[in-house]
């Protein structure tokens, strides 16, 4: 679980990877990614696109159009334009001219109309994100223009009013900036039309050229669409806690035998020696079927994300200009999610299993007294679900073509083909189903754990008295000894399959205790593995947890990867479902990141003495459900 939540981002995991997916398939990138930053920009040296806070912060539902918008212009637009030479070559001029920032500034607001209109000849399934984007900036402008005037800052108000008259919007201007007007509706008109780079940088020396000297240069930058700084491989080294090498440790090691790179993504697929110059990167970004082989065709029915398929058509309009798209290397096939989750953030974790000591007679003791003290609820529980396994294989199946004659003959007149026989379920001493419980050991279950062991416990006699198998595994993520290269990934089988029917095995339940931090994907797919080995036909794997995964280097990507684990178990047959342990002072943010995370096979337990009560229905459920 996370603490201080309060000072964590709002940002939602989920659209993050949704915005990610569509960022990748408009920009036929596939190791493109997706951040969040201050401003909206295109990192071609690092193939990142970030998104605007501005949006995420925004309290209206029309802000997911806003986000998307921001991934139009930067991975389909931007992504196609090759002039970076002329981009860095304006952006290095301007810094010794006058009003720097406001010809920067001006530039970058002309260059996002001038992509949004190469946006829109291409796919006109974007109209819906631009026009909601043009609503709610047209307001953030109009405030901010008034906003600036009121202090007197001319050129900043300058800016928002040109922003206002693009969108055929314009506002009231003071005396000084209100002899600018014909030139900004000239500016308006010669860039309505055009989609040439060089025609936009002209444009804005040309307005520049107008303004008063004795105007102050603006000191807010709204806008920040280019970003030339960094380098893939810097990115990576930053992202596995590796500091970029200098110049001459660069050069010394650039004479060094090639085995004694840091390679950080280096994989088991790797072990063969032999030509392995250059070959490095092999597991990086989240699964992905695009390859990047050229520019992607848009095609009727693309749905990279839930809502954006609208219009979207292939268009005749000419490529943004003679150069090619991105273009990535085939990523090798059985890397990513399926082996490491999204965006391999399990790669370096490692499963450790912790064996259990044998239960002390102070632990004997106390669960004794637990079982007594959950004694009726457990008996009641175990009556309840054999009258409805009892019911259930002496209830006579009728209206059937064979077996024994039925006592309703009369069928034979009134129906052309009639059903006259009937049949009994066929005894079963034992139900094919098993159990298996995942139980969230990180430190935040401190004030959790005595419940929680109740609940294990009813699970435990419940299960043992209707002779079904089942196992309760503790899982935990040792931060001690989590680095970059290694995350200690331990399980604590507490019941296991094999011993679930010993009589003194039930005090070891007692030995779960809070430990440190919690990789829920990794431990899903873990658990899933070991109960796939099962032969009954029906398997069944529940989470026990007080909150989101929080592990090392985790974080958000934790929860995704958690949501995808979930995904995949369900693909294999395994029914799974996520019990929230709550409490009073749980945020609402967590219990409905948990309900995503699980969909409708979740149950959140609002407060902790309700855990062993909550657990009752649950568990009848489950087994009555699943009795033929």
């Amino acid at each position: 679980m996370k603490f201080f939540n309060n000072l964590e981002p709002r940002t939602d995991p989920f659209i993050k990877l949704a915005l990610t997916d569509l960022a990748k398939t408009l920009s036929a990138s596939p190791r493109l990614e997706v951040d969040y930053a201050y401003h909206s920009t295109f990192k071609p040296t690092q193939e990142l696109v970030t998104i605007s806070h501005y949006w995420d912060r925004l309290l209206d539902p029309r802000r997911i159009e806003g986000m998307k918008s921001d991934i139009y212009l930067r991975a389909f637009g931007q992504t196609r334009v090759r002039e970076f030479s002329e981009i860095k070559q304006f952006l290095s001029t301007i810094a010794s001219m006058k009003h720097k920032r406001f010809r920067e500034q001006l530039f970058y607001l002309l260059e996002d109309f001038r992509l949004q209109r190469f946006c829109l000849s291409q796919r006109r399934g974007m109209i819906r994100a631009f026009t909601v984007r043009q609503a709610l900036l047209q307001n953030h402008y109009r405030e901010r223009a008034h906003y600036h005037l009121h202090r007197e800052e001319g050129l900043d108000a300058l800016f928002c009013a040109i922003y206002l008259q693009m969108i055929a919007r314009p506002i009231a201007l003071p005396p000084q900036l209100a002899e600018l007007k014909p030139e900004i509706r000239r500016l308006v008109r010669d860039c309505s039309d055009g989609i040439d780079l060089k025609e936009t940088l002209q444009s804005v020396h040309i307005f520049s050229a107008s303004l008063p000297e004795s105007l102050p240069d603006m000191k807010t930058m709204y806008l920040k669409s280019w970003d030339f700084t960094g380098t893939k491989e810097e990115k990576i080294k930053l992202r596995e806690g590796h500091e970029p090498l200098s110049k001459r440790e660069q050069e010394t090691k650039e004479h060094k035998n090639t085995y004694d790179e840091a390679m950080p993504s280096w994989h088991q697929e790797q072990e063969d020696e032999g030509n392995n110059f250059l070959q490095f990167d092999l597991d990086e970004g989240a699964k992905a079927d695009l390859m990047g082989e050229g520019e992607r065709q848009a095609e009727s029915g693309d749905q990279a994300f839930g809502s954006v398929q609208g219009q979207s058509q292939d268009a005749d309009g000419n490529q943004y200009d003679d150069h090619p798209p991105l273009k990535e290397e085939a990523k090798p096939k059985g890397s990513g999610q399926a082996q490491h989750g999204y965006s391999d953030v399990n790669k370096t974790a490692e499963a450790q299993t912790v064996q259990p000591h044998k239960p002390s007679a102070k632990d004997e003791s106390h669960y004794r007294q637990i079982v007594h003290d959950i004694q009726t609820v457990q008996k009641g529980l175990q009556r309840s679900i054999q009258k409805a396994i009892e019911h259930k294989q002496n209830a006579a199946r009728t209206d059937l073509y064979y077996g024994r004659l039925g006592k309703q003959l009369l069928k034979v007149v009134t129906e052309d083909n009639p059903r006259l026989f009937m049949k009994k379920h066929a005894e079963s001493k034992e139900l094919d189903v098993v159990f298996s419980l995942l139980v969230d050991s990180s430190a935040s279950m401190y004030d959790k754990i005595e419940e929680t062991h109740k609940g294990l416990i009813l699970f435990h006699e419940t299960l043992k008295a209707l002779h079904i198998h089942h196992a309760i595994t503790g899982f935990w993520e040792d931060a001690l000894k989590a680095n970059q290269d290694s995350q200690p990934n331990l399980f604590k089988p507490v019941i296991t399959f094999d011993s679930c029917f010993q009589k003194s095995v039930g005090a070891r339940i007692l030995q779960l205790e809070p430990e440190e931090d919690n990789r829920d994907g990794f431990s899903i797919r873990y658990a899933a593995k070991q109960l796939l080995q099962r032969s009954e036909k029906r398997k069944i794997l529940l989470i026990i947890t007080d909150g989101e995964p929080s592990a090392f280097n985790y974080e958000d990507q934790g929860i995704v990867d958690t949501h995808q684990a979930v995904i995949e178990t369900r693909k294999k047959g395994l029914e799974v479902i996520g019990i929230y342990l709550g409490s009073n002072t749980s945020p609402t943010r967590e219990k409905e990141t948990m309900k995503r995370i699980y969909g409708r096979s979740s149950l959140v337990i609002p407060t902790i003495e309700d855990i062993p009560n909550a657990m009752i229905p649950l568990l009848k459920r489950l087994i009555l459900n699943h009795i033929e």
